[in-house]
């Protein structure tokens, strides 16, 4: 008997227990202006010009198929040493063996933020079974524009005081033009008033 009315009981607790203690919480965004992509859009503006760096390589081709490599920016190429750089450039910039002469450029400006190829040049000398070409690449090096504070404050309140001098200038002219417009008025006020005068005059002469 005891066990009849205890189950209830204990399946009563447990239901309640579960129901207090559970918490489920789904949540769905579909919106179509969350931003799947951040973009910073600079213009040439932003951007302060360094210089130009000139690349250079040289290597020879043999049978159109073997390639071996005898200058990277005018210094003997040994495979055992080398400089290996990578900068991206447009996808229809193809740089064969002169991306082992990019590390000329960060290490000519270190501090560049953004890099243009500007030219190419490849010198081809044919041989007997083989070419030898001499290509070289200037790449134009810029760096963001970066103001200090205090230059960003002081263009501010430069601004602003070419602005209250702006409006001061436009003050002038209209307290000018409201004297003048004063003075207008105060004319033909006098104007009507002899007018009134004069044809008073006139009728009582008539008379």
């Amino acid at each position: 008997m005891k066990q009849r009315i205890l189950l209830p009981i204990l399946l009563f607790v447990a239901v309640i227990g579960t129901s207090c203690v559970s918490q489920h919480n789904v949540e769905m965004n579909y919106s179509e202006f969350r931003p799947d992509i951040v973009r910073l859009n600079l213009t040439m503006d932003d951007y302060q010009y360094l210089g130009d760096v000139t690349i250079d390589v040289e290597y020879k081709i043999y049978l159109g198929i073997f390639r071996k490599i005898l200058t990277v920016n005018g210094e003997p190429y040994d495979p055992r040493v080398y400089h290996q750089t990578d900068i991206a450039f447009r996808h229809n910039v193809k740089l064969g063996p002169l991306t082992k002469a990019l590390y000329k450029v960060p290490e000519t400006y270190p501090n560049a933020d953004f890099m243009m190829a500007a030219s190419m040049n490849d010198v081809v000398e044919h041989m007997p079974a083989g070419r030898i070409h001499k290509r070289s690449l200037t790449v134009k090096v810029y760096m963001i524009d970066k103001k200090s504070a205090s230059q960003m404050q002081e263009d501010c309140q430069a601004a602003i005081r070419s602005a209250e001098n702006r409006n001061a200038e436009l003050q002038a002219q209209l307290n000018a033009l409201t004297q003048q417009l004063d003075s207008t008025r105060q004319a033909l006020e006098k104007a009507e008033l002899d007018a009134r005068i004069n044809a008073q005059r006139n009728t009582r002469s008539r008379r």
